[in-house]
């Protein structure tokens, strides 16, 4: 996996989160997973293995999988939250 998220903490979170505690969907969890780490890096982030990389991996994930067959944009709290991690980001790369 891309990124220095913990792919093993990450999908305990997000089948908690979608309250699936059994492993059948491990596989593609762990895949919806990966697929939310390269869109975040191809935004222009750096995840690195702090908590809030890793709640932003699993929200970002939830929210993906929530909302795979809906025709809807990111909710604005999700957009503005990668758009403050892309700020930081950024600003530390410049100052």
């Amino acid at each position: 996996m891309s990124g220095t998220v913990n792919e093993v903490s990450a999908l305990d979170m997000v089948k908690a989160r979608l309250n699936r505690l059994d492993t059948n969907l491990d596989s593609y969890l762990a895949n919806r997973i990966r697929a939310a780490v390269t869109d975040l890096e191809k935004t222009g982030i750096t995840l690195t293995d702090s908590v809030a990389d890793l709640m932003l991996v699993v929200d970002y994930t939830c929210w993906a999988y929530a909302n795979r067959d809906a025709n809807t944009g990111m909710p604005d709290w999700l957009r503005l939250r990668r758009r403050e991690r892309w700020l930081q980001e950024h600003r530390e790369v410049e100052g």
